[in-house]
């Protein structure tokens, strides 16, 4: 039989009050309750806890082992209570998954804010591709997630759109010229660089290369966004990027954007939640679409 609260604040009580007398008044209790109590641990424990041939009852030596062992239990339960009876919605963990592009770029502006509009709530941001951050939602991993739009939202599940990520075909200046617009088709001759296949993005690109008659078979393929535009100034290819997250670098002249008479579709981004999650959800939903512009963390 494992001890109960109540036979370990009894004990406790008593060890640090120095009379069972003592102890019922702070327990709000009889003195009879009180070294029932204590008898019954002792009985749960089969172990003497004080000595009772003194005046005042004395810990023995497995009581005083047992008395820091009862004090972290009575002190965590107490915690349990509070963070139970809390009536403070945004006390506690929020675990928001977050793909790439948004880590780098408004994910820390969104935490300060958190921080300071909420700062009993702590983010514990998970940053993955979409296809894994919609798995751990669904498995109840993560409270709320960011990624692109994709052809349909399993059942339950609410969403707004808190974000759109412009992108273009873009290359080294350096290595193949000046030039600023391009026919779709004329991809087909230069070296690709794409995101990895399992990019909600890149396969939204590879649709708009299949349907120009381009194959995406040979591109050269990376999951991390910033060394895929080193790749790109380096002038291994031609790649699609952000361009507000890549702003700097084509004002620089280290990328040039091509221009083509058929346009790249731009990315909405949403914000995926369950609808039970209730009020809270919804306000850290609305501050990331405050927050969420694809610029680099440091602009």
């Amino acid at each position: 039989m494992y001890p109960t609260v109540k036979q370990l604040e009894a004990f406790l009580s008593t060890a640090r009050l120095g009379s069972f007398s003592a102890a019922s008044e702070s327990l709000h209790t009889t003195q009879s309750a009180v070294s029932k109590r204590i008898a019954e641990l002792e009985a749960a424990l089969s172990a003497e806890l004080f000595e009772r041939s003194q005046k005042r009852p004395a810990l023995t030596t497995k009581g005083r082992a047992l008395l820091p062992l009862a004090a972290q239990v009575v002190d965590l339960l107490a915690r349990i209570g509070e963070e139970m009876l809390d009536p403070d919605p945004f006390a506690g963990r929020l675990r928001i998954g977050v793909t790439e592009i948004s880590a780098l770029t408004w994910l820390r502006r969104f935490i300060e804010h958190a921080r300071e509009h909420y700062p009993r709530l702590t983010i514990d941001p998970e940053v993955n591709s979409s296809r894994t951050l919609l798995e751990q939602f669904d498995d109840n991993a993560l409270d709320i997630v960011v990624v692109p739009k994709i052809d349909r939202w399993p059942s339950g599940y609410c969403n707004i759109v808190v974000g759109t990520l412009s992108t273009a075909w873009v290359a080294s200046p350096q290595r193949f010229g000046s030039k600023r617009r391009i026919e779709p088709g004329e991809l087909a001759d230069y070296p690709l660089l794409l995101q990895a296949e399992s990019s909600v993005t890149a396969r939204v690109h590879e649709v708009w290369l299949r349907e120009h008659g381009v194959s995406a078979r040979l591109a050269t393929r990376t999951n991390s966004l910033p060394v895929l535009g080193q790749l790109t100034i380096a002038g291994l290819g031609v790649s699609v990027l952000p361009t507000e997250f890549f702003r700097e670098e084509i004002a620089q002249g280290l990328l040039a954007v091509f221009e083509t008479e058929d346009a790249l579709p731009q990315i909405e981004y949403h914000a995926i939640y369950r609808s039970e999650r209730g009020e809270p959800v919804l306000k850290i939903a609305a501050l990331i679409e405050s927050m969420c512009v694809f610029h680099r963390a440091s602009d």
